[in-house]
């Protein structure tokens, strides 16, 4: 207390005798208040006094406060004054580093570390380039983090900002915080630059106080974002960043809750920066959900930073989270055969997707997920074993897992990356081996074959009336019959290479209305409503064809479909997603509503797809195919077939569909039996609930296939 008072009435004293003395100039002010400050040091040995009971922190401010006047009276740019070349010259900023590096008095780094930031903000004059500023603020640099929760770090980081701020208006500048290998003298055999900048802020990243750890997170952005090379391969060789960063998401992971409802999940929006949340008034907490936001609030730092960062360093730590989170965690977790465990894994690696933008990481997570060949895809090959085991999982017993799996594909649809698109869909159409080869047979041998076909529809079609249920999925004669028929409609011209800009508006209306009447009237739902056609769908598909388009435009895509001979196939076969999704359509009628609806709604985004290849295999009914092909056509008219089937066995088949509807829309309440009038006797409702709710989702299906068709047209025809 007494040295406090003392301390106080000699400031007081000095104040007095500064201004009732005569005028000097403020070179010698400037020279008078530093050689105060180093005098502290030879007169007082102890260590026992604090910073705040002596006059060096005034001393400082004051020879702050006389540069920042010289400089505005000065005015003009790239020239110094007396007292600064006086700071340059007698190196003044080292002398500092060296005061504030041993920290005596306590709080005489903290002090160095706000001259130093106030004089790098206030002064415009570039001083870094100065070898005596820039290598007293590189040694004060990697003075920062060295001290865990120190009390500096508030200073610290305001320092190193500063500093990064200084680098952003002139990238240059970083390669005074670049050692070279024979300047490192702590470590003789470095072959590579070390970074002290970068290291430092990596030091403070991990701090428990959230504002220096948010500032030395957006410093680091900034370095990995620098167009210097140098700098680039010293982040990306000499420092731990990209495994620091990468290890971080990797822990955070490992704290993740493995027992959560999946809809909690979905409903978490996250982002760096503002992670910050307080349980006990948050109405929406559940166990777990501080992890998960700090685990994705993370994930999303990584992307931006990716996204930001000079290509180099984006891919090195883009590779570091493929080998530590996605192969050294979500591998493990998404092949286990707990039904629990891979539910959560695929849960989990579908909301980071969500979160994903940057393409660098964003091809690794596809890599991952599918794996990075291009090559043809043939039936007998297993593939990637990720993709394989998921795609079998689409088909579960357990309608939650195959709903999450559904949704992961999904997600994956819904990214900016070719590669998706490209292993999903399309290097098994490239080829287009799933045309007809064009074949001049005799004119005996076409009219024996056409009698003969025509008398083997003739027979199937007499079977399909009582074809038992477990046969309707498989391929029949009467089925290709029905392709048949509307081939006959169509120009019998081999060239199959058209766009559908090039069809004729008569044309494209046979393709929409084949998707519209491919159910009959007697088995529609909306027959009587205002809702039977497919207007409702044309404004939303025109949207997502829109968005679509946008994705795909830098792709380089083909306007017309085209034939790659690298990936022809003797025997066509779709791929295994396209197969997937088409043995699921298939068995829509045996399916929860739930899965019908996400199924028809990601065979709707495939059809989107502005591919000519797609567009031709998946929308042409039309379209003459090779023996044994499937196409969405033609799946869709076995599920027609099997809906007839059930109708004409059941004679309550209209009043139950229509109900349904109603149920659906929530027109009415949704009860559990349905009393007819005819036969007076109670009809358990949920035996054909599920069935009834299949058949309306395929009815609004084909109509946003038909409102698909148009648009795509339009859009075409627009443009030519």
């Amino acid at each position: 207390m007494k040295k406090a008072m003392f301390h106080k009435f000699t400031n007081f004293i000095q104040q007095a005798v500064e201004t009732f003395a005569p005028n000097i100039s403020p070179q010698e002010e400037f020279v008078y208040h530093w050689k105060s400050v180093t005098s502290y040091f030879v007169d007082n040995k102890d260590g026992c006094v604090r910073i705040e009971e002596t006059a060096l922190p005034e001393h400082l401010d004051s020879m702050l406060r006389i540069l920042q006047e010289e400089e505005s009276e000065l005015g003009e740019a790239g020239t110094t004054g007396m007292c600064m070349e006086y700071l340059l010259q007698h190196r003044l900023l080292e002398t500092l580093y060296t005061l504030g590096r041993t920290d005596h008095p306590p709080g005489m780094k903290q002090c160095v570390l706000r001259f130093f930031t106030k004089l790098l903000s206030r002064i415009s004059h570039p001083l870094l380039p100065h070898i005596n500023v820039y290598r007293a603020v590189q040694r004060l640099v990697k003075a920062c983090g060295e001290t865990k929760a120190g009390p500096a770090e508030k200073e610290e980081i305001e320092f190193l900002c500063t500093v990064c701020a200084k680098i952003k208006t002139d990238p240059y500048l970083v390669n005074f915080f670049i050692e070279s290998p024979s300047k490192s003298a702590k470590t003789p055999h470095r072959t590579v630059p070390a970074f002290s900048l970068l290291d430092a802020l990596l030091a403070l990243s991990t701090s428990q106080d959230a504002r220096v750890s948010l500032k030395a997170c957006e410093g680091m952005m900034l370095c990995a974002s620098l167009p210097e090379q140098s700098a680039a391969l010293a982040l990306i060789s000499q420092t731990k960043f990209c495994h620091s960063i990468a290890q971080t998401l990797t822990e955070l992971y490992r704290k993740l809750p493995m027992q959560v409802n999946l809809d909690d999940i979905e409903m978490i929006e996250a982002k760096w920066g503002f992670n910050d949340i307080n349980d006990r008034h948050d109405e929406k907490a559940f166990p777990g959900k501080r992890q998960v936001i700090s685990f994705l609030s993370w994930l999303d730092y990584c992307d931006q930073l990716i996204a930001v960062a000079n290509p180099d360093v984006g891919e090195a730590l883009s590779r570091e989270i493929h080998q530590q989170l996605l192969t050294g965690c979500f591998s493990s977790h998404l092949l286990q055969a707990s039904e629990s465990g891979s539910l959560m894994a695929t849960v989990y690696i579908t909301r980071c997707l969500r979160t994903v933008c940057s393409p660098a990481l964003l091809k690794e997570f596809s890599y991952f997920l599918l794996g990075s060949d291009r090559g043809l895809e043939s039936k007998d090959n297993p593939g990637h074993l990720i993709n394989k085991r998921l795609l079998e999982r689409c088909n579960h017993l357990s309608d939650e897992l195959c709903l999450v799996t559904l949704k992961l594909y999904d997600t994956l649809l819904q990214k900016e990356d070719e590669h998706i698109f490209h292993c999903l869909l399309l290097r098994t159409l490239l080829g287009r081996s799933y045309l007809q080869l064009p074949s001049l047979p005799s004119q005996d041998t076409v009219s024996d074959s056409t009698q003969d076909e025509n008398l083997e529809d003739k027979k199937n079609a007499s079977k399909e009336e009582d074809k038992p249920d477990d046969l309707v999925g498989q391929t029949t004669s009467s089925d290709n019959a029905e392709i048949i028929a509307n081939n006959e409609d169509r120009d019998s011209s081999q060239d199959h290479s058209r766009n559908i800009a090039n069809n004729l508006p008569s044309e494209v209306h046979k393709v929409v209305n084949s998707f519209l009447t491919l159910l009959p009237d007697e088995i529609k739902s909306t027959i009587q409503t205002v809702d039977c056609s497919y207007d409702m769908y044309l404004r939303d598909a025109s949207k997502q064809f829109a968005i679509q388009e946008r994705v795909c435009k830098s792709w380089g895509w083909p306007k017309q479909p085209i034939s790659e001979l690298s990936f022809s196939m003797e025997k066509f076969h779709q791929g295994p997603f396209l197969q997937m999704l088409f043995d699921k359509l298939l068995h829509m009628l045996d399916q929860s509503y739930s899965v019908n609806l996400l199924l028809t709604s990601l065979i709707s985004k495939v059809a989107l797809v502005p591919h000519p290849n797609l567009h031709e295999y998946l929308l042409d009914p039309f379209l003459p195919v090779a023996e044994g092909t499937h196409t969405l056509y033609s799946v869709l008219i076995k599920v027609t077939n099997e809906i007839k089937h059930h109708q004409k066995t059941d004679s309550t088949f209209p009043q139950k569909l229509i109900l349904a509807r109603k149920q659906l829309f929530g027109l009415v309440p949704n009860i559990h039996s349905l009393r007819l009038a005819k036969c007076q006797t109670e009809v358990p409702w949920f035996e054909d609930q599920s069935r009834m709710e299949a058949i309306i989702v395929l009815e609004e299906f084909c109509k946003e296939l038909s409102a698909i068709t148009f648009v795509k047209h339009h859009a075409a025809v627009t443009k030519s």
